[in-house]
């Protein structure tokens, strides 16, 4: 349990994470400085967990170091029609590869 990253993650920092995605979420585009003094804490302790939120993917955006935004993407929903070609591509592969194991046996 001890090892375990979601066990020991702090209740503050829940709440931090869920504050931030409150503050940024009517925004595309938001001063990383704008961030900072509305929660009342440094720059760069709200640039590390924003970048932290989004490797994890509890944020989707980017970090634009150089002109200090934070750019925020819309949730993608995903088309159905795109999950079912993926599906179809897929099984395609399996049935490709069944062919190949076939050919490579009649040619022996």
């Amino acid at each position: 349990m001890l090892d375990d990253p979601v066990a020991n993650k702090s209740p503050n920092e829940s709440v931090f994470e869920k504050d931030l995605i409150r503050l940024v979420e009517p925004y595309s585009y938001i001063e990383l400085s704008y961030i900072a003094s509305s929660m009342c804490m440094d720059q760069k302790v709200v640039e590390k967990k924003l970048a932290q939120m989004i490797l994890d993917k509890k944020l989707h955006g980017i970090l634009h170091q150089g002109e200090g935004m934070l750019i925020v993407y819309d949730r993608e929903i995903p088309n159905p029609t795109y999950l079912n070609a993926v599906d179809t591509i897929q099984s395609m592969e399996g049935v490709v590869d069944e062919l190949c194991a076939l050919i490579k046996n009649i040619k022996k």
